[in-house]
């Protein structure tokens, strides 16, 4: 087992980005508990989904936090053999095709915090630490690069524009919420 002798030290927010990573992540794997249950042909995915979101959270932590803990990366394959396990499925999205605006409202909490100047700084300076989002993002349907470059998400608010009435129009004000027309006096 061999350690990174990168000394680099923590930001002194990263606890407080672990913590708020670690809320979100938590979040959706109980949203993910609760809605899976309800349906047959995605019970199995439960647990398996609930480990790799909660592990993401502990490794997210662990390589903000103590850097100087994070173990590289064995080489070669293990010695022994595994059961198969369950395969999640890979699909860009698929957890917010599964779970709907549940889903989409924790990748928007989580698309503002990767959009945070602090949080921006922590993955500049450290870009493994980036790469430990990278599968939770594609589950919620995002590029991990195109997030992390953002600036802030801007709500797109839309104008109404004003319908410009015909003179023939009359069975259609009617129908118009909010106004009262009196059609003898307008055919």
């Amino acid at each position: 087992m061999t350690f990174s002798s990168t000394p680099s030290t923590p930001a002194p927010c990263a606890h407080d980005l672990a913590r708020r990573l670690g809320g979100i992540l938590l979040g959706l794997a109980a949203v993910v508990a609760r809605r899976f249950l309800q349906k047959p042909q995605l019970v199995a995915l439960i647990l398996p989904l609930w480990r790799r979101l909660t592990r993401i959270a502990g490794r997210f932590e662990r390589a903000a936090v103590r850097p100087a803990l994070v173990r590289k990366a064995a080489a070669g394959g293990g010695s022994g053999t595994r059961a198969p396990r369950l395969q999640l499925p890979s699909g860009r999205g698929w957890l917010v095709r599964e779970l709907g605006h549940e889903a989409a409202g924790y990748g928007l909490q989580l698309a503002h915090l990767l959009a945070e100047p602090e949080m921006q700084a922590l993955l500049a300076a450290m870009p493994g630490v980036g790469l430990v989002l990278r599968p939770v993002c594609r589950m919620l349907g995002y590029d991990l690069a195109a997030v992390t470059t953002m600036v802030a998400p801007v709500a797109v608010v839309a104008t109404p524009t004003p319908r410009v009435w015909a003179a023939g129009d009359s069975a259609d004000l009617a129908g118009v919420p909010g106004e009262r027309f009196d059609l003898a006096t307008i055919a």
